[in-house]
């Protein structure tokens, strides 16, 4: 059952400003390879992050794409 998103925004935990989503970004997690250049790309690992910010008191929400976006605003 999807949530009414327009009833129900996001929330910020600290200070109870509507979170504002600010799109999906890529997260590179370990070190560049060097000489072995988009070849070493293959063996790290990346993830997608849904982010959401609150405009007042700068607080960054991340949830792991592709989970749960139903019952997230976007």
């Amino acid at each position: 059952m999807a949530i009414d998103q327009e009833s129900n925004p996001m929330s910020c935990p600290r200070c109870k400003t509507e979170l504002q989503y600010v799109g999906t970004r890529k997260f590179h997690e370990g070190t560049r390879w060097g000489f072995l250049g988009e070849l070493g790309e293959l063996f790290v690992n990346r993830e997608h992050f849904d982010v959401y910010v609150c405009p007042r008191c700068g607080r960054v929400e991340l949830f792991v794409d592709g989970f749960g976006e139903e019952f997230r605003p976007h």
